[in-house]
């Protein structure tokens, strides 16, 4: 098995830079650069468990309406920061393995291939704990509790979705309501009949249904939490904040370790800068009044 796709060397190759250590205590680290959510990579436990345990379950007891605090809003944006920070500094170990793993597979081999499909397991195995348990260990290290933080995540994903899907309910509505004009405009024109005119005005009628807005009292409760506890973040940067935190945004990098994939680089970089500016209570460059799609 040999590991030289382009894909493959991406995916395992994170060579991405390395975060600076760090020494004192963790709330004097808080302004330092590049450790926004109050500790470091160096800080976090690696030999810790990388999911959830039954104990941290059991201690957090997810409120019965779905709702989110101020205080939980401030502590997910600073575990989102560190797992950041994490990622960049385990990032080169991986690249270093995938650049090994390269090598052998030029040489070829029956053992080259063996030791490399052992390795591609165990960087395969290392990726999807950095991704998945990164978030974890972030939280621990901040003293949350994970099992807590995994429910704000799942809110904040929740609301995003919801902003994103806001600005083609808007469309969907104003093309119902042309669709009437359009109607009433035709109203006693030659050849128009009333029943013509009737299913123009219940196929906008459906429409406008359609495109209703279906959030929950949840989310409407929950995005007003996020107004108040970060006035100044408008809601397009929620968006990108809800859909990119945690894995999935950071799954969807395909090319976040390719030193010459400077457009994937630049996107965790973009991702990192949103959630610093979110912490701070203050809008992103270019965010003031951008539609809340979640393309950044």
């Amino acid at each position: 098995m040999q590991f030289s796709s382009p894909r493959l060397r991406r995916t395992l190759a994170l060579g991405l830079l390395a975060t600076a250590g760090a020494c004192g205590m963790v709330k004097d680290r808080i302004a330092e650069k590049g450790a926004e959510s109050g500790a470091t990579a160096a800080d976090v436990d690696q030999k810790s468990a990388v999911a959830v345990t039954d104990e941290e379950r059991e201690a957090f007891k997810a409120p019965a309406d779905s709702s989110l605090t101020p205080r939980q809003v401030e502590a997910y944006l600073r575990a989102s920061l560190l797992q950041f920070d994490l990622i960049r500094a385990e990032a080169p170990a991986l690249h270093k393995q995938a650049q090994a793993m390269n090598e052998r597979a030029k040489d070829g081999g029956v053992l080259s291939g063996l030791r490399n499909m052992a390795e591609g397991v165990s960087a395969m195995t290392h990726w999807a704990h950095l991704v998945g348990g990164s978030y974890v260990r972030s939280a621990r290290t901040l003293k949350q509790n994970p099992a807590e933080m995994e429910y704000v995540r799942e809110r904040m994903g929740a609301v995003g979705s919801h902003l994103m899907m806001a600005p083609m309910q808007s469309g969907v509505k104003q093309m119902a309501e042309q669709m009437r004009q359009q109607a009433n405009a035709m109203k006693g024109q030659q050849g128009i009949t009333q029943e013509q005119i009737d299913a123009m005005m219940q196929q906008a009628d459906q429409m406008e249904a359609n495109a209703a807005d279906q959030a929950s009292p949840a989310i409407r409760q929950n995005l007003q939490a996020l107004h108040q506890a970060r006035g100044n973040v408008t809601d397009a940067m929620w968006t990108q904040i809800g859909i990119a935190g945690g894995g999935m945004g950071l799954l969807a990098l395909s090319g976040l370790g390719d030193p010459s994939d400077t457009a994937t680089v630049n996107k965790l970089n973009q991702f990192r800068q949103l959630y610093t500016d979110a912490l701070a209570n203050k809008v992103s460059p270019g965010m003031e009044n951008k539609p809340a799609t979640g393309e950044s």
